[in-house]
């Protein structure tokens, strides 16, 4: 035991310690952990290649194509490994950077169709109340709150004379006895134009700046209106949108569901300072005070009367003409009681219900929307992800090239869906307002009918 003992201590060092009598390549055992068979184990894998079906369907740069196509073939399957020994087997193969990119898509690009559908299928219907406006409470007590506000045109040609008095003179009587007799939860406000200066073209710019509130938005007191009233007369030119867009200002804060602001503008004429009225009106109705712009034509001349039409429908509001001074009374009591009209309820429940839907609308497309841009991403790290592991095997791969068309991809791709949800809002803002003039319409003629109807009795 012993003699056999210290033989095989020696064979065992022999081995150790001699390349000529145990060569490298006549030992099985290094045989089996040789560096050459280890390599060819690394490239060897036990994933299968996956196959590749269109991959010319990733070509181009039309988003809109992209996202109707079908997903990549194992977009929603755990195959990384094989896609990649796939892709490696493609480079190797000869497939140069143009070729990688729709190759990788081929196999993985995410499923984008549903967005494209509902970008293509979805529009804004407004669904109206269907309440009977017969049924509205018109007793004022609904916890609402109501803001009226006049614009007095105090220009030179306000001086001229008609049966009964002044322009001016008519004018004040007729908007303090409307004030007076609008209900007494409304806040009242009165901003005058024009009075400054004079009508005479080196006094122009000094006109054209003369815009003040003399009554500031509140509670009608009798006494302070008719003072407010009293402290000005027809003097320079109309500064009609200066105007508007400082009834904005008088306004501000003046927001929410269950507040109504109402603005009336009373003028005998155009601007004649250059300003926008109609633009201020939009922007005026459009903001978050949702004010409703009403003009009240003055013995306006014909040729003028275009241009207080286009304020008063920029506004949401009504153009009323009055050609005397009766008729600018009646205009006014017409107001009246329209403030206190059933109709007029169901108007302005309309308008809310339409701009809420219209606000719903527009949220969902965003949410729709920022969905399909957050897929972009995820793609377009996936994609990254593949190009890293695809360019660490296979030198000859421009990783920086095949980058580069990702982050294209990726842009085109949410600029396509922005502008998408783009012309979707539009669309339904349109509608919003073409659905808000219906309800205007309908209620002018519901009205009109029961002042008719007041006439037959």
């Amino acid at each position: 035991m012993k003699l056999r003992f210290v033989s095989t201590f020696l064979l065992i060092m022999l081995v150790a310690c001699s390349d000529e009598e145990a060569p490298e390549e006549d030992d099985p055992t290094v045989e089996e952990t040789s560096g050459e068979e280890t390599s060819g184990e690394e490239v060897s894998s036990d994933e299968p290649e996956l196959e590749f079906n269109d991959p010319e369907r990733f070509s181009g740069d039309d988003a809109e194509e992209w996202m109707r196509a079908e997903p990549g073939t194992y977009y929603d399957e755990d195959q990384e490994a094989a896609v990649v020994e796939t892709l490696v087997a493609a480079a190797e193969d000869g497939a140069d950077e143009s070729e990688l990119l729709p190759m990788m898509l081929d196999l993985v690009a995410e499923d984008y169709r549903d967005y494209q559908d509902y970008f293509d299928g979805e529009s804004f219907e407004y669904d109206s109340t269907d309440e009977n406006p017969d049924e509205l409470e018109t007793d004022g007590e609904d916890g609402g709150q109501m803001n009226v506000q006049v614009l007095f045109d105090a220009s030179g040609s306000m001086a001229e004379e008609m049966d009964g008095g002044t322009k001016m003179d008519l004018a004040k009587d007729a908007v303090e006895d409307f004030v007076s007799q609008v209900p007494e939860e409304a806040n009242i406000s009165l901003r005058v134009y024009g009075h400054e200066g004079s009508n005479q073209q080196e006094d122009k710019e000094e006109s054209c700046a003369g815009t003040e509130e003399v009554y500031p938005l509140g509670s009608y007191d009798e006494e302070t209106f008719t003072d407010a009233l009293d402290q000005f007369e027809p003097t320079g030119y109309t500064p009609l949108g200066a105007s508007i867009e400082a009834a904005q200002e008088d306004l501000a804060g003046e927001e929410g569901e269950d507040v109504e602001n109402i603005v009336y503008v009373v003028s005998d004429g155009e601007e004649t300072c250059g300003g926008d009225p109609a633009q201020a009106a939009e922007d005026l109705n459009e903001s978050g005070i949702e004010a409703m712009v009403n003009i009240i034509g003055f013995d306006v001349p014909d040729d003028e009367q275009d241009a207080l039409m286009e304020i008063a429908d920029a506004g949401n509001g009504e153009y009323l003409p009055a050609d005397t001074g009766e008729q600018l009374r009646e205009a006014f009591e017409e107001e009246r009681d329209e403030l206190i009209n059933e109709w007029r309820e169901w108007e302005s429940e309309g308008y809310s219900e339409s701009r809420e839907q219209y606000s719903d609308f527009s949220d969902e497309v965003s949410d729709v929307e920022g969905q399909a841009r957050d897929l972009t991403g995820e793609e377009a790290s996936y994609l990254r992800n593949l190009t890293e592991q695809l360019g660490s095997q296979v030198e000859e791969v421009d990783e920086r090239s095949i980058r580069s068309s990702i982050r294209e991809r990726a842009r085109t791709l949410r600029s396509h869906i922005r502008s998408e949800g783009r012309d979707l809002r539009q669309e339904a803002r349109e509608g919003g307002r073409e659905d808000r003039r219906d309800i205007r319409q309908e209620s002018r003629e519901e009205r009109q009918e029961l002042r008719n109807e007041d006439i037959d009795d």
